[in-house]
């Protein structure tokens, strides 16, 4: 037997310590701190995911911390299987030769990349091409191509059945069962232990989803054990466990370092949760056309975000709105917001290709009168800052319209004089700015009052200067001029705005309304300016405020003195902010609803059943279709012609038909009556007409929602947990009818996890 000396167990002990510690054998000892700061924690964000296999990263080349997570995203996710794309064609041996989309049936493990044209292994990319995903089949399939498709599958059958192919496969179900892991065997947990662990996880999964769906915050300030607030998550876990005695005692007798309740296992419920409603809306739209409608905005911690919504029409007929979800992006430009887009689509394995279109929203901050919108907001917020000063200003309005009534400058009767507050002006509301203006010029002398208040009893000399720069501000014409103005202009646009964003838009309504406003504001451009001035002037010279000259010189707003450039103020208030301000939204109007646009809406109008297909034209959805020349061959447009007359004839008889003024509802009652699958070239074409709408407030819908669930005192959130978060609460109705089961189902199988549910439950994985 051999013995140890007490040299050999020191030299030993050194041993393990320097295995443990390094960082401490190698670094002398100092009195100054070497302890080096503490490394954020590495996450896996959806985005780093990428359908296309040909553009994939090799897996080393991701963080170690994450590189299973990796693994099982991408397993999870499944191949990418394009299957409504157009895939190239090569001349070969004297006929063309294409990749056909029926071998995704045969070979759950292929992929196919757009970008390359060419064909990968998901298995072997995994397990082992990490560094060369697109080593199996990129070659062949790009530049040599087959003889015949026969020879293709039997290329497809002997990697099928290759030692590679069949030890990769093999090590992905292991990887993806987790109960074969090596540590699962080292460490036995017993079933009861095993069933008290899924009663903390769904205890969990419960508090999360409703706390989701409320939006509301999960952390506290305080989360210790001696907190008389740890933060909405853990005190509804507690009174949880009061209010159910298996889950109490779940929690007392279970684990202690697997209690489920850390911010870590938030987050993933979260990812779970929202996982599995992108996995609805992915098969709602797998094989669709479909447009994508994209605003930015800042969040509450100064970042800019990027919101896309999917616009496509479902197996109803019905045209449906889902959340794609929130992307950082750097920049606001063009091609910044498309590089963010693609990666967001690539993500969830959507192809550009089936793209039928992009609506760019957003209201118009009207930059050329910018400052005067800048002092808008100070005034709302320094009136309605307390109770106390909406009270006074309430007040002091109810005085001044009995003042008026008396002296018969106001009318009485039903519905006039209503009691009304200032709302503040939002970001992305187009009517809120509006809605802003009203009331100010309604309640002008409270306001006014109200801020001198303010002023006069403002103990910090901060808020004394604040609002004694806001009356002078007001007082004056520059700021007078310019509400009426945009009182005018925002009360032309109001109509179509309101129109525009409503679901069922009408077509040929807003084509009207857009004319209506074209024709306005051209109107107010030639003859709106006298009018205008003289009810400026009227409003100044009742509320005592000076009148400039409008033959007087002034020097050019922005430039030096020394320059000397001089205009009249009749040139400045005239051409520098009266015709710019028409000539941006004319513009504005004219850029959304450009020549080419205006006739695709004019042909898209044809399809409008009011007054039994009055504006059904042959002529016109011909030119519709040939628009759309990717989705219909030259033997389909030879055939349409007489599709569409077969089909109003056949319309114009149905019952379902009559009476119906929507051209949304053309789709679903084609469905119902299957007139889809006897005219399904027509009903192609309604699709992509339903799809393209004009304008929509789907996205300011987004932001609101955005501001919502990212507060002051939720500033520091993760964009992935913010974008789970918004995912779920945007996309309730498909949250609410997702099961437990599923949840926690891809809750496993997301990361190596300490426990596992009851075995009975945890049915094998069908990975692809």
């Amino acid at each position: 037997m051999k013995t140890y000396s007490n040299k050999d167990f020191r030299m030993s002990k050194r041993t393990l310590q320097s295995y443990f510690s390094s960082s401490s054998a190698s670094t002398p000892h100092t009195n100054e701190s070497t302890s080096e700061p503490k490394k954020s924690r590495v996450e896996l964000s959806h985005s780093d995911l990428i359908g296309d296999p040909g553009k994939r990263k090799p897996i080393d080349d991701y963080q170690p911390e994450i590189r299973d997570q990796v693994k099982r995203a991408y397993a999870l996710n499944g191949p990418t299987q394009p299957r409504d794309i157009i895939f190239p064609r090569k001349w070969m041996s004297g006929e063309f030769r294409s990749f056909q989309k029926t071998w995704f049936d045969e070979f759950d493990w292929l992929e196919y990349s757009e970008y390359k044209g060419a064909a990968y292994c998901l298995y072997c990319y995994l397990f082992f091409n990490s560094s060369k995903p697109e080593k199996f089949g990129s070659s062949v399939f790009a530049h040599q191509g087959y003889v015949n498709w026969k020879k293709a599958k039997d290329t497809f059958n002997k990697h099928n059945v290759c030692k590679t192919h069949v030890e990769a496969r093999q090590k992905c179900e292991d990887f993806m069962n987790q109960r074969t892991n090596v540590g699962r065997k080292l460490v036995q947990v017993g079933k009861e232990e095993e069933k008290r662990y899924e009663i903390r996880l769904t205890t969990s999964l419960d508090v999360a989803r409703f706390l989701i769906m409320q939006g509301d915050a999960f952390r506290g300030h305080d989360e210790s054990s001696t907190s008389l607030n740890k933060g909405t998550f853990r005190e509804m876990v507690d009174w949880y466990k009061d209010k159910v005695e298996i889950v109490k005692t779940a929690y007392e007798k279970g684990y202690k370092n697997c209690q489920m309740l850390s911010p870590y296992v938030q987050k993933d419920l979260t990812k779970a949760c929202a996982e599995e409603v992108m996995s609805v809306i992915m098969d709602e739209i797998r094989g669709r056309k479909f447009l994508v409608l994209i605003d930015e905005s800042r969040d509450v911690s100064i970042k800019e975000q990027m919101a896309v919504i999917l616009r496509f029409v479902n197996d109803e007929g019905k045209v449906m709105e889902r959340f794609l979800g929130l992307q950082h992006v750097e920049s606001c430009t063009a091609i910044a917001l498309k590089e963010a887009l693609v990666r967001m689509l690539s993500s969830r394995k959507l192809s550009i290709s089936v793209l039928r279109g992009q609506g760019y929203d957003g209201a118009s901050n009207m930059r050329d009168i910018a400052d005067f919108f800048n002092y808008v907001p100070l005034i709302v917020n320094t009136v309605g800052a307390s109770c106390m000063r909406k009270d006074v200003l309430l007040a002091k309005h109810h005085d001044m319209l009995l003042e008026k009534i008396e002296n018969g400058e106001i009318m009485t009767g039903r519905g006039l004089n209503q009691e009304s507050g200032l709302a503040r002006p939002g970001d992305t509301r187009r009517g809120s700015h509006l809605k802003t203006l009203l009331p100010i010029l309604v309640m002008w002398e409270a306001i006014i009052d109200v801020l001198e208040i303010v002023k006069k009893d403002s103990v910090k000399p901060a808020c004394t200067r604040g609002a004694l720069g806001l009356i002078g501000k007001m007082e004056s014409f520059d700021f007078v001029f310019i509400m009426h103005l945009m009182i005018e202009l925002l009360g032309m646009t109001d109509i179509l705005s309101r129109a525009l964003q409503r679901k069922d838009q009408d077509i040929v309504e807003a084509m009207h309304l857009i004319t209506d406003v074209k024709d306005s504001l051209q109107d107010i451009r030639e003859n709106g300016w006298e009018p205008l001035l003289k009810k400026v002037k009227t409003f100044c010279e009742k509320n005592e405020i000076e009148v400039p000259d409008m033959d007087e010189e002034i020097n050019i707003r922005g430039t030096s003195r020394r320059r000397k450039q001089k205009v009249t103020n009749m040139h400045y208030y005239h051409v520098e902010i009266f015709l710019v301000a028409i000539d941006a939204i004319l513009t504005e109007l004219n850029h959304r609803f450009s020549e080419i646009s205006s006739e695709l809406l004019v042909c898209m109008a044809c399809f409008n059943p009011r007054n039994s297909f009055s504006n059904f034209n042959v002529d016109k959805l011909m030119r519709l279709a040939e628009i759309y020349a990717e989705d219909f061959d030259i033997g389909e447009l030879a055939l349409l012609p007489n599709h569409l007359k077969s089909f109003v004839n056949r319309a114009r008889r149905t019952q379902e038909f009559l009476g119906c003024s929507e051209l949304g509802k053309v789709a679903e009652i084609m469905v119902k009556t299957t007139m889809n699958t006897s005219y399904q070239l027509v009903y192609r074409l309604i699709e992509l007409t339903l799809i393209l709408p004009m304008a929509t407030a789907s996205v300011e819908r987004i932001f609101s929602a955005m501001s919502f669930i990212k507060t002051d005192l939720r500033s520091k959130m993760g964009d992935e947990w913010f974008n789970d978060l918004m995912i779920c609460y945007n996309e309730k109705e498909i949250f609410r009818k997702i099961e437990n089961e599923k949840i926690k189902k891809r809750f496993e199988e997301m990361k190596n996890r300490r426990m596992l549910m009851p075995k009975k439950l945890m049915v094998r994985s069908v990975l692809f």
